[in-house]
């Protein structure tokens, strides 16, 4: 054998044991996923995320989502029940008072003026901003 030949073996088993050792390493330990900021902050980890990691990481993800948005959707309920209660409670007030305002001398002029003040205090709707495109 030449010299070139002895090359091109030498390269070609060098190139032969490096593929066995790559093979034989886990990868998944050497690469990186890109998670979004949210979520090593909620799971209290320090990035990077690993792959290997990466799908315990999203079933803790998902807990930690299905845990939060119950816990948000019993608030908004709850929050939902009281503002019923409030609701019914003062149209029967209303009703009431407005009721008692026909024995009392201008008590409809009374009655009329005091559910306008409460009119003016009641939340105003909001309405939709255009929002403007970015600028370049």
């Amino acid at each position: 054998m030449n010299k070139q030949e002895k090359a091109v073996a030498l390269f070609g088993g060098v190139l032969i044991a490096g593929m066995l050792v790559a093979s034989g390493c886990d990868w998944r330990e050497r690469i990186e996923v890109k998670a979004p900021a949210a979520i090593p902050e909620v799971l209290d980890f320090e990035p990077p995320l690993m792959l290997a990691d990466a799908e315990r990481a999203y079933e803790e993800w998902t807990a930690w989502v299905e845990r939060t948005d119950a816990a948000f959707v019993a608030s908004i309920e709850k929050a939902e029940e009281r503002y019923q209660f409030v609701h019914q409670w003062t149209s029967v007030g209303l009703s009431v008072v407005g009721t008692a305002s026909e024995g009392i001398p201008y008590g409809g002029l009374l009655f009329g003026a005091l559910t306008g003040a409460v009119g003016l205090m009641l939340p105003q709707p909001k309405m939709p901003k255009k929002k403007e495109p970015p600028k370049p």
